[in-house]
């Protein structure tokens, strides 16, 4: 594996709806609402979301360290009242940017990449968290082809009081089959946001992937879903 020239200090690697991702040093990034450079505000989103950030360091800290999660280096202040989340950098981006930016790996990697998202959502769960939006844009690929699962901004504890913010993308979103929206199973959900991850990284390519979001939706409610047959002798 080829890894890229590391941008330079504050450079945007990535954007999710409240928070940018951007360049640390040369293994971290911060995860905030606002970027500073010696000083000056580089970009900004109109809404700050400290409660956000500190949610999700309270998620990574209850995790703990693990091989298949994102390490976590807490809060670090950027401005007078202002802080970023310091997180470990996956030198290769997140593994939907690698798919859709490379050749299919050989079969050993793609098993042992589905292999390492299924692990690390056992210990998530075992640990009473629910990630709530599992999908290839929150898995980050590392040396050798190894994966962590990240972004816990909008997980739920078990118990927790913290309001849910976020759903799975509709690929990755658990059919209602007669249930209101919010009463999906929460353990169905994450199994069948695992079972999209794993379909994605195994086959090279995300569920639908001709189809619009809301013609995906149309046939997961009429239980349409990709066929697995096409192809599997090349997974």
């Amino acid at each position: 594996m080829q890894t890229t020239a590391i941008p330079e200090l504050g450079s945007i690697i990535g954007i999710g709806a409240s928070c940018f991702a951007s360049i640390y040093d040369q293994k971290t990034v911060l995860k905030g609402y606002e970027i500073w450079v010696a000083g000056k505000r580089i970009s900004y989103f109109d809404r700050p979301c400290e409660d956000a950030l500190r949610h999700e360091e309270g998620i990574y800290n209850h995790l703990g360290e693990h091989p298949q999660i994102l390490r976590c280096l807490g809060l670090v202040s950027v401005h007078d009242g202002m802080n970023s989340l310091r997180l470990e950098r996956a030198p290769f981006g997140n593994v939907r940017q690698y798919i859709e930016r490379n050749e299919r790996l050989s079969e050993p990697h793609r098993l042992q990449m589905a292999l390492d998202v299924a692990v690390g959502l056992s210990h998530i769960h075992s640990r009473g968290v629910q990630h709530a939006d599992l999908s290839c844009r929150n898995l980050f690929l590392f040396d050798n082809y190894r994966v962590k699962i990240g972004d816990f901004g909008g997980s739920i504890m078990q118990n927790s009081t913290f309001p849910q913010t976020v759903c799975e993308e509709p690929r990755y979103e658990l059919p209602c089959r007669g249930r209101d929206f919010e009463h999906r199973p929460v353990v169905k959900r994450e199994l069948f946001a695992l079972g999209s991850a794993i379909y994605e990284i195994t086959y090279w390519t995300r569920p639908f992937p001709d189809l619009q979001d809301t013609e995906v939706e149309t046939r997961y409610a009429n239980d349409e879903f990709p066929s697995l047959s096409d192809g599997i002798g090349a997974v």
